[in-house]
């Protein structure tokens, strides 16, 4: 019959204490810290097998474990359930000789367990966890040893609360940023298309193309315009950055191409006159529906027609497409600018980058996201996006999306 071990001495709980401190010290999440403290424990203890479960709500969950590993990681239990769920529930600890001879025990199948210690692991008065030390033999630990090991599972039950509370801060905070730019994101997006639309049709008024003006009125709306321009430009910035910053889900639904490009058309109508271009929509009427996010994919039109806007010559054209193609539907914008430099398509989906780089001049207001966003956009749909150069001159921006078949 083999021996019992003496439980462990005061100096090596201490060394032990103050290893379990150096390693949370270095890496301080909580499965790093439970690992150490279920490691260092075993080790100690001479123990089979280790395991630590975090109490949360009304199941303990398993964190960490060492060799062989009698419940995986991430699995969970009821608090009461067996005797680790008993120490759970009331948080005191169990030091059983022979679990044969204990009916708290549920026997599980994996290697035999005979000789377990339970101890709570307890922080200001609260039960965060449960660490587990088991043998394959029975009587393997020494009467009293949680009474032994009692400074290290405070600093275990210390470091790993604190490890909690930390992940909890760090959640919600992420949680409430996340909603802050969702929030401004949807804000921004829902003042650029009135503010465009109202400054288009300040412009027409302004260029006499709905009938002449008188020269104070041409002051006033001229005034108008460059405070219209001024916002503009700090709107597009503001939209960029809190689209960036948001990256929301996406809220699909089944949506026609043709609609999609009408919109778009819709909305540029204003800014287009004001530069003397035609705005012209070329649909696809067999294109299949899509199950997309339609804002989403209007964003993705809208930086492409406001990228062609800003470098199309007066009189020019910009077509804006979908076309059908098998298991996909392509949407493009295709306008007679100077076209794009040779090797620059690629770049241009990069952020802070510009379609207008080939003149070393920035747009005012425009922080260069917005072909990156739509990049991303595009991919969150499982899609393609390019640009190319055309053949008389200027350039397209073109993305393809999987088609669905409607039911």
């Amino acid at each position: 019959m083999s021996e019992i071990a003496p439980p462990p001495s005061a100096a090596d709980v201490l060394n032990a204490v103050v290893e379990i401190t150096r390693e949370a010290i270095a890496g301080a999440t909580e499965a790093s810290v439970a690992d150490a403290v279920v490691r260092i424990s075993a080790s100690l203890t001479g123990a089979d097998q280790g395991t630590l479960g975090m109490v949360r709500d009304d199941e303990v969950v398993i964190v960490a474990a060492v060799t062989p590993p009698r419940q995986p990681v991430g699995s969970h239990f009821p608090v009461g359930f067996g005797v680790a769920g008993w120490v759970a529930a009331t948080g005191r600890p169990a030091e059983i000789q022979d679990v044969r001879q204990d009916k708290r025990y549920v026997a599980l199948p994996y290697p035999e367990v005979r000789s377990f210690v339970g101890m709570p692991l307890e922080s200001a008065g609260k039960l965060v966890g449960v660490l587990i030390m088991a043998a394959w033999r029975p009587g393997a630990f020494a009467p009293n040893t949680a009474g032994a090991l009692a400074p290290l599972t405070e600093i275990a039950a210390l470091l790993l609360s604190r490890t909690a509370v930390d992940h909890d801060l760090r959640h919600r905070l992420a949680t409430l940023e996340t909603s802050a730019h969702e929030g401004l994101a949807e804000s921004l997006h829902e003042l650029k298309s009135p503010l465009h639309a109202a400054a288009g049709f300040v412009d027409i008024v302004a260029e006499e193309k709905s009938g002449p003006l008188t020269e104070q009125q041409k002051d006033f709306l001229n005034t108008a315009r460059a405070e219209f321009g001024r916002v503009k430009e700090a709107l597009a910035t503001l939209v960029e950055v809190g689209a960036a910053a948001a990256q929301r889900p996406l809220h699909l639904e089944l949506v026609d191409a043709s609609a999609v490009i009408s919109e778009s058309v819709q909305r540029f109508t204003g800014q287009a006159l004001r530069g003397d271009v035609r705005l012209v929509a070329q649909n696809d009427l067999t294109a299949a529906p899509m199950r997309v996010d339609r804002a989403a994919i209007q964003q993705v039109l809208a930086n492409f027609v406001q990228n062609a806007l800003r470098v199309a010559p007066a009189g020019s054209e910009i077509v804006v497409a979908a076309t059908s193609m098998p298991e996909w539907t392509c949407f493009s914008v295709a306008d007679r600018g100077p076209g794009l430099p040779e090797g620059e398509p690629a770049q241009l989906f990069e952020p802070f980058q510009q379609g207008d780089s080939r003149s070393g001049a920035r747009q005012a207001g425009n922080v260069g996201l917005g072909l990156s966003l739509s990049k991303k956009i595009v991919e969150q749909h499982q899609g393609m996006i390019w640009a190319e150069s055309r053949g008389a001159g200027g350039s397209r921006f073109s993305f393809a999306l999987p088609s669905v078949t409607r039911d």
